[in-house]
């Protein structure tokens, strides 16, 4: 079984892509605020795991 490696940069840009999409949806008149809510949830998660290996790397 091959397990995927996700680096800190493709974290970035991950949480970078989810901040588009927040922006995006934001922008709409009729929001989804529960889609809206959901993307915060998943980028914060992101970020959360950035800094998590940022500082285990530093250990």
């Amino acid at each position: 079984m091959e397990v995927e490696t996700i680096t800190i940069e493709n974290l970035r840009i991950q949480h970078a892509h989810l901040d588009a999409i927040i922006k995006e949806e934001e922008s709409h008149i009729w929001k989804n605020c529960i889609k809206i809510e959901e993307l915060k949830k998943q980028k914060l998660r992101k970020k959360d795991e950035m800094l998590r290996r940022i500082m285990h790397t530093q250990i």
